[in-house]
């Protein structure tokens, strides 16, 4: 095989890669946004092609995104987690709810009931 044959061919395997990619992405987010309406029915659907509508911008989003640590209902929590204010940054230690069974978790064995979510399971 020449370079040159096998440079494009690399280049169609990456192409089709990328591709393949934004199809789960996409199907994921449909699913996931259709899960949440049709589990918690919130006031504003969730529409998986309008980012203002999910996340933190939707309640029932914010709420199970929101880490296990921090208290949804708090206002000043909620307030503080929308606008990135200092101590209310997300990282990959913020354990969010919707990981947890029931959607909560206990403060004392943050490992029980991790990863059986019915999103989950």
């Amino acid at each position: 095989m020449e370079w040159e044959d096998s440079v494009q061919m690399l280049q169609k395997l990456r192409q089709g890669a990328n591709s393949a990619h934004r199809d789960n992405t996409s199907k994921f987010k449909s699913l996931v946004s259709d899960w949440v309406n049709h589990t918690f029915k919130p006031n504003l659907p969730v529409d998986h092609e309008d980012k203002y509508s999910h996340g933190f911008f939707n309640n029932v989003c914010s709420k199970l995104l929101c880490p296990t640590k921090l208290d949804w209902n708090n206002p000043i929590i909620r307030a503080g987690i929308r606008d990135q204010a200092d101590g209310y940054i997300m990282t990959e230690m913020s354990w969010p709810t919707f990981l947890y069974e029931r959607y909560t978790a206990n403060e004392n064995n943050l490992e029980e009931g991790l990863f059986k979510s019915a999103l989950l399971v």
